[in-house]
């Protein structure tokens, strides 16, 4: 059964439960962050010999891939004579699968069109960048993945839909014209989720490994619930064109990215909340993102999560209590009395509940930041990111319905 929320899943494995000491000091004062990467040699030192071979073999796949996607471009600016690369075509908004893209559109010429623009602009990796408008030509030699700069920046990635989207796209274009093509190019992009995917179970932002906090566990606008939405279709008889061996890898993937939620569910004083936007990738607790996104509580990607696991059949009595809890944290820390749209908050007592996008960690005030990164407790002190970034979120109000009658079924035991 599929939940009609945001988005899925993602995840992790075998680590202890993230827990935070409410006195410490939350980190993220600055504006710029640390580029450093997370997942290095020296950080695994400390694992068990297994984990650190796991973990140093995906280091290398992620070096070996990127060399890759880094070797044809430098190849075709060689022959060129350039040393910069071009801009992909700019999308101003992420590319997604929208309601218009109909069964007929699909049966079309134009869906032709945007496909072919499409597999040029696949990485080696088999992933893709983001922003990139598939309605231009196809990519042109010299041409980055990346439309936003000419730095080699989140090639690929799964932030802002990407990568998922294109999957989905083709995915549905092979169903109603099959294309050698296209069906090798979503293929190509299935074994990049594999490849992507951590050896406990979860997604960076961006791979191959860009540092910072681009190698975190990214569960920020549903950039993992939107592979596992993928992963789990990909297992079932969703995309009938792959392999057998594919759709066993797809539901593999799915089981360690549950064992990485499971896991990754922060623990402040011995109780179980809900989850950040992005987690350390060996630890699992709350990173700092951007300069205005602090390691905290998410309400709006826990959803996607909670999603996810409410679906998960025949569930244990861990996970029955891990989402009771989840549910205890959303009831306890809504907020009435506000209205929040289109960047502008009122009061108004009529208004529905909503959830400030990120909770203080221990304290689960909501926390808000400008671009120099000062952590405020009052949205009215917000200036240049008060528009063009989502405060507050209605999310968990519709996760709530569903939980009710999941709840039903699956009454507490303690």
């Amino acid at each position: 059964m599929r939940l009609a929320l945001a988005g899925l899943v993602a995840a992790c494995a075998p680590v202890a439960a993230p827990q935070t000491d409410a006195s410490a000091k939350l980190p993220g004062a600055s504006v710029e962050r640390d580029t450093t990467p997370m997942i290095t040699t020296a950080r695994l030192a400390g694992l068990p010999a297994n984990e650190r071979a796991a973990w140093q073999a995906y280091i290398a796949r992620s070096q070996e891939v990127g060399a890759r996607d880094r070797a044809l471009v430098a190849d075709e600016l060689r022959r060129l004579g350039r040393t910069v690369m071009t801009r992909a075509p700019y999308l101003g908004e992420s590319f997604v699968v929208t309601a218009a893209m109909t069964d007929a559109f699909f049966q079309g010429a134009s869906a032709r069109a945007m496909a072919r623009t499409m597999v040029s602009f696949q990485t080696p990796s088999g992933g893709w960048s983001k922003h990139v408008d598939m309605t231009q030509p196809p990519r042109a030699a010299g041409q980055s993945f990346f439309s936003e700069d000419e730095q080699w920046h989140y090639i690929a990635t799964l932030d802002n839909n990407s990568t998922t989207s294109e999957l989905v796209f083709l995915g549905r274009l092979e169903r109603a014209q099959p294309d050698t093509a296209h069906r090798n190019a979503f293929v190509r992009g299935l074994h990049y989720l594999f490849d992507a995917q951590m050896p406990n179970g979860c997604w960076p932002q961006v791979f191959p490994l860009q540092g910072g906090y681009h190698d975190a566990v990214t569960y920020n606008d549903d950039a993992m619930a939107n592979a596992v939405n993928l992963l789990l279709d990909a297992s079932a008889d969703t995309y009938a064109f792959i392999g057998a061996a594919d759709r066993e890898a797809a539901a593999a993937a799915v089981s360690r990215a549950e064992r990485c939620i499971r896991t990754g569910q922060v623990v402040v004083g011995g109780v179980r909340t809900i989850w950040g936007q992005q987690q350390d990738p060996l630890t699992l607790a709350p990173v700092d993102a951007r300069s205005y996104e602090h390691a905290s509580l998410a309400p709006r990607e826990s959803v996607a999560l909670l999603a996810f696991l409410l679906t998960r059949p025949n569930p244990d009595a861990d996970l029955v209590a891990a989402i009771h809890a989840a549910a205890d944290w959303f009831a306890a820390n809504r907020l009435t009395g506000i209205r929040y749209q289109n960047y502008v908050m009122t009061k108004d007592a009529s208004a529905p509940p909503i959830w400030a996008r990120m909770a203080e960690i221990g304290t689960n005030r909501p926390i808000f930041s400008n671009r120099d990164g000062r952590i405020l407790y009052d949205w009215n002190e917000l200036t240049d990111r008060r528009e063009g970034y989502g405060w507050f979120t209605d999310a968990p109000s519709e996760f709530l319905k569903l939980y009710d009658a999941w709840a039903r079924k699956h009454p507490r035991t303690g």
